[in-house]
């Protein structure tokens, strides 16, 4: 699984400083994004289109209701087929309600979360903010590498990403 690392610099010539030790820490250049709002032209290895609007956050808001709703139809199950009498079935739908329950609670508590509505104030007065793909595993050494090294770039914390969709 990829983590993204974000990082916010102060400007494009710091952003541009830490792309070559990006690369030597063995980062590929095809994960490193960058967003500017004051340079769409910028030499710095561009973002998707996706990863600019943030479909990471649509995405999670689309399976956390879904899961809500499943949740509450299994509930409603419940209580028809409690008071219908049918006992495997209502043992089904606590089941299903378990199980909605477990996955809502690991999206809530284990799932990174960072969006891009947290850097808007950023980069709306010329920062840059840099999007980092890399293996979980690795993830804590390049973000202590790039602390470390590279002192104006300030860590923004991390997420999930689907590196293969360019989310």
């Amino acid at each position: 699984m990829f983590i993204r690392l974000y990082f916010l610099l102060p400007n494009e010539a710091q952003a541009q400083k830490l792309i070559p030790d990006l690369i030597n820490y063995g980062i590929n250049k095809k994960n490193i994004h960058a967003i500017l709002r004051n340079n769409p032209d910028s030499s710095l290895p561009a973002s998707t289109k996706w990863q600019q609007m943030d479909i990471s956050q649509q995405i999670e808001k689309y399976a956390w209701n879904s899961n809500l709703i499943i949740f509450f139809i299994a509930l409603t199950s419940l209580v028809v087929f409690l008071f219908s009498g049918m006992n495997l079935a209502a043992i089904a739908s606590l089941i299903v309600m378990a199980i909605t329950f477990i996955m809502g609670n690991v999206f809530a508590m284990l799932v990174p979360k960072i969006h891009l509505n947290e850097f808007e104030h950023a980069l709306n007065h010329g920062e840059v903010l840099l999007m980092i793909d890399t293996l979980k595993k690795n993830s804590a050494e390049i973000e202590a590498k790039i602390t470390r090294n590279h002192p104006a770039a300030i860590a923004g914390g991390s997420c999930w990403t689907i590196n293969a969709m360019g989310i």
